[in-house]
């Protein structure tokens, strides 16, 4: 039979893996920030038929 880790050890756990997630989500914020207009929008982008693209 397995132990089970206390329930403190656990929350203090959980605890960090939040805190490693907002961490890692503001840094990805700031990351994507830092790019130029464009390769920060091309996934608005809309091909017209003729060619070339429109917001």
């Amino acid at each position: 039979m397995k132990k089970k880790k206390p329930l403190k050890s656990r929350r203090v756990t959980r605890e960090e893996t939040r805190k490693e997630s907002e961490r890692a989500e503001l840094e990805q914020i700031r990351r994507l920030l830092a790019l130029p207009m464009h390769k920060r929008t091309h996934f608005l982008r809309v091909r017209l038929p003729g060619g070339g693209s429109a917001l």
